[in-house]
């Protein structure tokens, strides 16, 4: 196993290389990755502790028993992963500012994950625990929340859900009290 502790940029070569890919096993911790494009990156079980990917593209990524802990994506570009194979045993990271659409989050525990003015447009979060998530100022076009426990979240500046109370446990989650549009919108109630 490969471990790393470092920063790279597009700019960065020599002993400062970023390392050829794939990155299968490998052990990154307190490593900055700024502005680079990983797409395609095989990523399988490796551990990103500590970490911040700050305008990364992470598209077509194998995250499969991928270790998030401590990680923050910053104006990152994240289309279609699946990060329902991420490793959930400790799952700690946050996302802020980015473009995520499409992303495959079924049957997760997200306890407690931070999304941050994110684009999550066309999410699978299906029967996924997110209690006590904030999803704060984040766009949740045509996001599927379906038996999701969504108790004690924060949607408070988040727009575009639509989330069913029938089928959801939304005990003390938390929305704005002028759009409350995509709660009743499975009830056929209109909101003027």
């Amino acid at each position: 196993m490969e471990h790393y502790q470092c920063a790279w940029t597009p700019e960065s070569s020599g002993a400062d290389a970023l390392p050829a890919g794939p990155w299968v096993e490998h052990h990154f911790e307190e490593c900055t990755f700024d502005g680079l494009d990983l797409t395609g990156f095989d990523l399988r079980n490796t551990r990103f502790e500590h970490c911040t990917f700050r305008k990364c593209t992470l598209a077509d990524v194998r995250l499969t028993g991928v270790r998030l802990h401590g990680v923050r994506f910053e104006h990152c570009t994240l289309p279609n992963l699946r990060w329902s194979t991420l490793d959930t045993f400790v799952l700690d990271f946050t996302l802020v500012d980015c473009r995520a659409p499409l992303g495959d989050w079924g049957e997760m525990d997200l306890q407690g994950i931070q999304f941050k003015a994110s684009d999550l447009s066309g999410g699978n979060f299906f029967k996924t625990d997110a209690r006590k998530t904030a999803w704060t100022d984040c766009r949740l076009r045509d996001v599927v929340f379906d038996r999701t426990d969504l108790r004690e979240a924060d949607f408070r500046g988040a727009t575009g859900w639509t989330i069913d109370p029938a089928e959801n446990r939304l005990r003390g989650a938390r929305f704005d009290a002028n759009d409350l549009t995509g709660l009743v919108q499975s009830l056929g109630i209109q909101l003027d």
